[in-house]
């Protein structure tokens, strides 16, 4: 069966902040993904997203991943 997707972070430039995210919420137990764009101009997009089933917790687990930070 497919799984549908769901953006929950984007980043420009170095992967550092997708890349942290992406740890928490798998020390979490959520699944994710991290995807990448490069457009002409070699900027490069770094796109988290998880599955639609566990979107909620993984937003509520970055809302606070994030306030930890702050």
């Amino acid at each position: 069966m497919w799984t549908k997707w769901i953006s929950l972070h984007r980043s420009y430039g170095f992967p550092r902040a997708a890349e942290e995210c992406r740890v928490y919420l798998e020390n979490n137990g959520v699944r994710v993904r991290l995807k990448l764009k490069r457009n002409k101009r070699a900027t490069v997009l770094y796109i988290l997203q998880v599955p639609k089933e566990s979107h909620r917790r993984a937003k509520e687990l970055l809302a606070q991943f994030k306030k930890t930070l702050a």
